[in-house]
């Protein structure tokens, strides 16, 4: 039986940035602003910044597990190695389940726009075509993928930019004083629950490590791509938060930013600028195609590691012979995500999308503390990137995600209860079907590192 080729090493660190910018620029776009109809301004602001510490938190560690591994299952293989064979299997099917819901959240909101376009459109067959379109480009290769991904990704967040400081010299009119109109509509519990919608600002940046298996060089890719990325989305979420605040027109900004479908393009349309808003109606439509292109590509390699493990069926994980893309996870995605689009629910498919990210939030850093005892200093050849501050940073990223993922309770109690029982089940599941592979692994084999320092056939120096 001839050996199925592998993936193909051919991207940069932009390729790295765009991947992970590119999913999660839409969620400056859109999305973030429910903060405000639940916590007000200072809901909003808290949650950004409680959620961009956990972020920052996650993407170094994201950086050195990425770089050190360099496979393309990211999150799924991190929690193989240096968990377990059912904490890998439940963050393979949460990496997964998370992009392919965002996938489909985005798909929609791109059928709604081109709907608004022309009205004579329908929703469902547009939203089918934007999933099977974009299917068929990760199909074709990861490099056109992500290469297109840079320029939709560069285009949406110049617009923001332009935006920003079109206001700030003058080009159109801010109003400070909404800054403080309704800060704190529900007083302290508002607070609390703003906290649930804070990941939107920065969902999907830790799948930029996910490429890994594909660059050239993922020492150097990974953490730079990933870093730079980590910088963009802060950098965006601030001006967008300031903006929309002071600019749509609203007495109370929770009744009106607050439950705004698109707060950038009402912003844009608030400012009377004809340009502005062209210019953000066109980064709208961009973000969401990006956002929904990068989730093709991570879904895939999550299902790919998955399958290339056995812990699915085997026949996901062959490599196309001329476009060396994983073809067969790639076509996979498109019934999932379809299934989602079906349903119509978006907020749904959202807090799905929260849940399995926030479940990865949890098990990213754990991986790594894992990673560090296992692999300390002394063995820092298999560490290319070394993150500051661990394993202190790792473990308050985790306490962080726990505190987000509880305050799914306020609105989406029974999704949270129907995704953490998935994923206990799947955890117990394949923990009982593949307990015996940790003790036949091969460090050596598979990694090319000596055996962690509490193996038990590591030679004594």
């Amino acid at each position: 039986m001839t050996e199925s080729p592998g993936l193909v090493k051919s991207l940069r660190p932009y390729h790295v940035w765009a991947l992970g910018v590119g999913i999660v620029l839409v969620g400056e776009y859109m999305g973030w602003n429910f903060t405000i109809a639940k916590g007000g301004v200072l809901g909003s602001l808290l949650a950004m910044l409680v959620a961009g510490t956990m972020y920052i938190m996650i993407s170094l560690c994201a950086s050195e597990l990425g770089s050190a591994t360099k496979l393309a299952g990211g999150p799924y293989d991190w929690a193989r190695l240096f968990i377990g064979p059912g904490a890998a299997a439940s963050v393979g099917l949460a990496v997964y389940m998370e992009y392919i819901a965002l996938e489909a959240a985005d798909a929609i909101v791109v059928a709604f726009i081109a709907q608004e376009i022309f009205p004579e459109l329908q929703v469902f067959p547009v939203t089918l075509l934007v999933i099977a379109t974009l299917t068929f480009i990760n199909y074709r290769g990861v490099v056109a993928a992500l290469t297109l991904n840079f320029f939709m990704t560069a285009i949406a967040f110049l617009a923001i930019i332009v935006f920003f400081f079109s206001g700030t010299f003058g080009v159109f009119d801010l109003q400070p004083e909404r800054l403080f109109q309704g800060a704190v509509p529900n007083g302290l519990i508002g607070l609390f629950a703003a906290l649930q919608f804070g990941p939107w600002f920065f969902l999907g940046i830790e799948g930029a490590a996910m490429c890994a298996e594909e660059c050239k060089q993922p020492s150097r890719a990974v953490p730079l791509g990933q870093q730079a990325g980590m910088i963009t989305l802060l950098v965006g979420a601030a001006m967008t938060l300031f903006v929309c605040t002071m600019l749509l027109d609203s007495s109370v900004p929770a009744e009106g930013l607050g439950v705004s479908v698109y707060p950038l393009f009402e912003a844009a349309q608030a400012s009377g600028i004809y340009l502005l808003i062209a210019f953000l109606a066109l980064g709208t439509l961009l973000t969401c195609l990006s956002s929904a292109n990068g989730c093709v590509c991570d879904s895939s390699r999550s299902w790919f590691a998955l399958s290339r493990d056995h812990f699915v069926s085997p026949w996901f994980s062959t490599v196309h012979p001329k476009y060396q893309t994983p073809y067969r996870a790639v076509i996979f995605t498109m019934p999932i995500a379809i299934a989602f689009a079906f349903s119509g629910y978006l907020d749904q498919v959202i807090t799905f999308s929260i849940v399995s990210g926030l479940l990865c939030y949890v098990l990213i850093p754990f991986s790594l503390i894992r990673f560090r005892k296992m692999f300390p200093m002394h063995v820092s050849k298999v560490r290319p990137f070394v993150s500051p501050l661990q394993p202190w940073i790792a473990w308050f990223a985790m306490a962080i995600a726990i505190v987000i993922m509880s305050t799914l309770f306020w609105g989406y109690r029974y999704n949270l209860l129907f995704a953490l029982a998935f994923y206990l089940i799947a955890y117990f599941y394949f923990h009982n079907r593949h307990k015996k592979y940790i003790k036949h692994f091969d460090w050596g084999k598979e990694m090319g590192w000596p055996n962690p320092s509490h193996h038990k056939t590591e030679a004594v120096e």
